[in-house]
């Protein structure tokens, strides 16, 4: 018969009193263990207990248990930010997407405070980063005067693999003649054309 679990409580924010038992052959061990652990399992806190024993009748064999543990916890750390990164990194697609989508909507220009804030949650290129193709960054345009609040940002839309290499707006032009990149200003809404026609209107007969 392996060890049962016979009395747990919080003695307060940080430790945990755990007590076990054996009955063949009969053996007890009662322990403080660091932090809240009332809710772990049996289990857990019966490896938790003995750890704890093996440690002190065994020095040597507790720290290579403990460099065990830290080793596991450490890779499940690195798996869980991992995970975390790749779900950071579906939002961030999404909401890159979600403005390319809008600002070269031409037909439906965005109102530029819209405009502004849009660009605002897309990343500012990033010197020597490899972009691929349909993928987006901003730029400041620092000589630009807002008129409209539609603040200082363009939005480049990669066509083809680019690596960007800080170039300027001015820079940046070239490669956007050639096909290369997309560039996005905001730009006021024209105006309709006014037509010369006189209105017409059909006679009752």
């Amino acid at each position: 018969m392996g060890f049962k679990v016979v009395n747990k409580y919080l003695q307060d924010s940080n430790r945990t009193f755990v007590a076990i038992r054996q009955e063949a052959p009969y053996t007890a061990f009662d322990r403080i263990l660091i932090g809240d652990r009332v809710n772990e399992s049996d289990e857990v806190l019966i490896e938790a207990v003995l750890g704890q024993v093996a440690t002190e009748l065994n020095p040597a064999e507790g720290v290579k248990k403990l460099q065990e543990d830290l080793h596991t916890q450490a890779q499940e750390y690195e798996t869980k930010l991992a995970e975390k990164d790749a779900k950071i990194a579906e939002v961030k697609a999404v909401a890159d997407w979600a403005v390319l989508v809008r600002v070269t909507d031409v037909d439906n220009p965005l109102d530029p405070t819209l405009f502004k804030r849009g660009l605002e949650l897309v990343d500012l290129g990033q010197t020597g980063k490899a972009y691929q193709p349909q993928e987006i960054f901003a730029i400041e345009n620092p000589g630009h005067v807002e008129k409209f609040q539609e603040g200082k940002r363009v939005m480049v839309q990669v066509n083809e693999a680019f690596t960007y290499q800080g170039q300027t707006l001015e820079e940046l032009a070239s490669l956007e003649q050639n096909g290369k990149l997309g560039i996005w200003k905001w730009e006021p809404p024209k105006a309709p054309k006014e037509s010369n026609e006189l209105e017409t209107k059909p006679v009752a007969r």
